[in-house]
């Protein structure tokens, strides 16, 4: 059920939903744009955690202002619920966008969606955020389903919600996508940084390479967690005979077990991007 948000939101139809909440289109009609209405669902409402969290990725997004990064339109609180309504964009996940290639992305498109994903989030890295005490954020949460294509071929990061700053203390907790996580997410007792993204994003480039996961999709929640510990990635030309090996020096790098062995910073994996286009 669409939330009561006044008179000024016209529902449309559900876009989809996950484990805290439910997004739906709806009609801003004091501009006559669409927009993306991102409510949670009534019984996480009394969770305090999630509910900051929450309130947190608001606070985030409107501190927030890249032409990569969805854009937050308006924060509502309506009998206590809170929602935050976002730019509507027309088009597909690159999840969906890969599924629908039905095969690998050339590298040049590739890198292409790699140069403004990078600099999204390499923008919000340096972001400091006082009002959250936060020296930078920290996606960790980057994976296809969180980067939308856009019918003109725009690129947007979307999804903040288990964001935080750049060596903030952490909860007790592992939050995130497993087969993303960079080794020192999977362990609540080790800092996160810049270059827990940078694994991430070495991870998303080698999906799109290959269209397939960099370990087995068959993997148990432990062999996983050894395979991201322990285990190299599939190598590209494995997955994908045609793979440009020029692009797998930079997901070994990327995608080090060690922090201190991969990119140091995002200015660092644009850097190697753009070497790579100009060969």
């Amino acid at each position: 059920m669409f939330p009561d948000l006044g008179s000024q939101y016209e529902f449309v139809k559900e876009l989809g939903r996950g484990g805290t909440g439910v997004v739906n289109l709806a009609l801003d009609k004091h501009s006559g744009f669409l927009v993306a209405v991102k409510s949670l669902f009534d019984f996480h409402i009394k969770d305090k955690e999630v509910l900051n969290k929450f309130k947190a990725e608001a606070n985030i997004y409107l501190m927030l202002d890249h032409p990569n990064i969805v854009s937050l339109k308006d924060f509502i609180i309506k009998n206590g619920n809170p929602h935050l309504v976002q730019e509507y964009i027309e088009g597909q996940t690159l999840d969906e966008y890969i599924r629908k290639v039905t095969g690998p992305i050339s590298s040049k498109r590739s890198l292409a969606i790699m140069k403004d994903v990078v600099s999204a989030i390499n923008y919000a890295h340096n972001k400091r955020i006082a009002l959250a005490g936060y020296d930078g954020v920290l996606h960790l949460d980057i994976k296809p389903g969180n980067v939308l294509i856009s019918k003109s071929s725009n690129v947007k990061i979307i999804d903040y919600g288990i964001s935080q700053g750049n060596n903030q203390e952490r909860g007790n907790k592992i939050m995130g996508s497993p087969m993303y996580m960079a080794p020192e997410q999977l362990d609540i007792i080790r800092d996160l940084d810049n270059r827990t993204d940078i694994y991430a994003l070495g991870i998303l480039l080698h999906q799109m390479i290959t269209a397939s996961m960099p370990y087995s999709k068959n993997s148990t929640q432990e062999e996983l967690i050894d395979d991201i510990n322990y285990s190299p990635l599939i190598r590209t030309q494995e997955l994908y005979p045609g793979a440009d090996q020029r692009v797998q020096i930079i997901i070994d790098k990327a995608t080090e077990k060690d922090p201190d062995d991969r990119y140091q910073s995002c200015d660092e994996l644009l850097e190697a991007i753009e070497e790579l286009e100009n060969i």
